[in-house]
């Protein structure tokens, strides 16, 4: 069973979906449960949403997401974790990356492109289009992840720590605005 905690992204649905679509059974989450009941629940995969909040901010503070990511990273969880948006900014934040108000607030389609494939974007092109909504964004990926992808704004599009299993992208794969973002969530989903 796929988990995904819903950080208050309009999108949560979305992901849901298109797991489902793809043959995978997910359940979504509120953020306020417990960590205890996420590792209780032993779930396969782990999609953490999108959401409006910052990550730095107070009422952050006694949810889930960050204590999860750093149970899969401490391997407390053996799961691999997908942080979409919001997700992403918090995989980052976590684990000791910058995470600041971005020089442009993005809300629209962008112009991503590909630095590497690694495991995530693997098979994509060179440059595609992806739907993004945020204000935040990760300056510097964390010690250990390579950076896979950048726009003109944000030079952490996309990341990962293949060998600790954790993923994240700055942009939204769920939604049909983004370019193979199917693809993104099935290479995710295969791992």
């Amino acid at each position: 069973m796929i988990l995904i905690i819903d950080n208050g992204s309009q999108y949560t649905h979305l992901i849901k979906r298109n797991c489902r679509d793809m043959d995978f059974d997910a359940e979504i989450v509120n953020s306020k449960v417990p960590l205890a009941d996420v590792l209780g629940m032993k779930p396969s995969k782990v999609i953490l949403s999108g959401g409006p909040s910052s990550v730095y901010s107070p009422e952050e503070q006694g949810k889930v997401s960050q204590p999860l990511v750093k149970a899969v990273y401490e391997g407390k969880l053996d799961a691999p974790l997908l942080g979409i948006c919001f997700g992403h900014q918090t995989v980052g934040y976590a684990l000791g990356a910058k995470v600041e108000k971005g020089a442009s607030a993005e809300y629209g389609i962008a112009k991503i492109t590909l630095d590497n494939e690694g495991v995530l974007l693997k098979g994509l092109p060179k440059e595609f289009n992806a739907w993004v909504s945020h204000f935040d964004e990760v300056k510097e990926a964390p010690a250990g992840f390579e950076v896979l992808a950048h726009s003109h704004t944000c030079k952490v599009e996309a990341m990962e720590n293949a060998e600790k299993r954790i993923f994240s992208v700055q942009f939204h794969p769920e939604v049909w605005h983004t370019e193979n973002g199917e693809l993104i969530l099935q290479n995710f989903l295969k791992v």
